[in-house]
Formats: C-alpha cells, sequence, structure tokens
C-alpha cells in the first residue's frame, strides 16, 4: 500500500511516501518559512521524485502531538483536505511513539524530548522488547530537571527539545546519557507510518471527527482566554448590588 506520511509537530517537520514499509521518499521542512506553504512544496517534492500521484495514494498517516500547536493545527487541516479531496482512511500516531520509532532498539531507555517552550519538555519514557519500542510512561510536560528524576537506565535521548537541553540533560544524568545514539535513518513521518503499518487494516479510518489533536496543555491562547474570563467574572461580582 502507497501511505503518505506528515509529521508537523516541531518547526523542522517533514513528508514520508513509503510502499509496504519501504521508503519511497521522504523530505524535511525548515520554519524558517511559512509552515502551511512549505509543507505543500515538500509534498509536491515527495510526490515528484517518487513519480508518484495523489490519486494513487491508498492512505495518509498524521502524527498528532504533543507538539507545536501551530504546526499540528497547520498539518490537521491539510490532511483533512487531502482527506475529502481523496476520500482514502488514515491513521494517526502520537508524535512521541514516532519519535522513539528513529531510535535503533537496544539495551537502553529511549527518550524523545521536544521543546514545549515555558522551559518544558513534551516528554515519554520508552523501553526496548522484542525489537519494538514499548511505552513506560504516559506523555508528559515536565521541566528537564523533573525528567532527569525518572531516568535510572542509560538512555537514548532524540528531538528538538536537545537543541536547548542537550547540555543539561548531559550533565545531569552523567553515565545515563547516551552519547553518539544510535539513529535510524528515517524522517519522524516515516517512521510514524511504520507504527500504523503494523496493523494497518485496523488502524486505518475514515471517521474524520475522530481525528483530533493530542495537546497535553492549554495553549497560551486558551490560558489567556481563561484568565480575562476570571478577570472579567471578578468586575462583574464586584459591582453586584
Amino acid at each position: 500500500m502507497l501511505i503518505l506520511g506528515i509529521d508537523t509537530s516541531s518547526p523542522t517537520g517533514s513528508v514520508a511516501l513509503l510502499d509496504n514499509d519501504y521508503v519511497i521518499s521522504e523530505s524535511l521542512l525548515n520554519s524558517s518559512q511559512n509552515y502551511s506553504d512549505k509543507l505543500l512544496i515538500e509534498m509536491d517534492a515527495v510526490f515528484n521524485s517518487s513519480k508518484i500521484k495523489l490519486n494513487q495514494i491508498d492512505g495518509f498517516v498524521i502524527t498528532t502531538g504533543p507538539g507545536s500547536f501551530t504546526g499540528l493545527r497547520v498539518g490537521m487541516s491539510l490532511l483533512k483536505g487531502l482527506i475529502l479531496a481523496t476520500q482514502k482512511p488514515f491513521a494517526s500516531v502520537n508524535t512521541l511513539d514516532a519519535y522513539s520509532e528513529t531510535v535503533q532498539p537496544g539495551p537502553y531507555a529511549i527518550c524523545p524530548v521536544l521543546d514545549a517552550r515555558k522551559k518544558e519538555v513534551y516528554t515519554a519514557l520508552y523501553n526496548s522488547k522484542n525489537g519494538l519500542c514499548v511505552r513506560e510512561t504516559p506523555d508528559q510536560a515536565i521541566t528537564p530537571r523533573e525528567l532527569c528524576d525518572q531516568i535510572k537506565k542509560p538512555t537514548v535521548f532524540v528531538g528538538n527539545g536537545l537543541v536547548a537541553y542537550r547540555e543539561l540533560l548531559s550533565s545531569l544524568l552523567k553515565k545515563n546519557y547516551i552519547h553518539n545514539a544510535p539513529i535510524k535513518k528515517l524522517t519522524v513521518a516515516a517512521s510514524a507510518i511504520l507504527i500504523a503499518s503494523r496493523d494497518l487494516k485496523n488502524n486505518l479510518q475514515n471517521d474524520l471527527d475522530s481525528l483530533t489533536i493530542n495537546y497535553i496543555r492549554p495553549s497560551e491562547a486558551e490560558l489567556n482566554y481563561s484568565r480575562a474570563d476570571y478577570t472579567n467574572k471578578e468586575a462583574i461580582n464586584e459591582y453586584r448590588p
């Protein structure tokens, strides 16, 4: 089956096209440009390099978070448009699961870390079992120091959170921080397809209402709205007779 995968959960997203677990074409996004425009450009590049057309796609896979609120919404909007245009099924994959899949399994823990702003990271812990990554914790939005308190064994870290926190994690964890991590040569979009393809017949669906974003925590806009709403209610109560 020809499956198109989309990951827009971080500033460096990706698009990938796989045929029965074989990577035909994949491309990275650069957020220095308008994200939605760049996503369309890279998707076209994947189709052009593979000589595959949109109407030949059998289904879609998308990462649904946690991650960048704006990026996830852009990817979700595009995917819904593609589904409506092609009437093809889709599957959704947790972003952290997809990141964990980019690491070669081994005798160590695997820990994706995505920059969540506010001095926090989106993260979860995984272990390898029978050549697969097995989740050990739920999705979390925590500080790097709080994450270090959970690390009890040598761990491979992956994700854009390392840009800001690599040195801190390494200094706090010492021998439990694995340098030169054994990373697969796969984009996150391709990894998401591989996860979904393990049970593709049951994972693929057509109900767009089931396609939701995993935010973990409210956005800044939602927090500001809640604060403003609370302030307005307090002001109203103050002037009530």
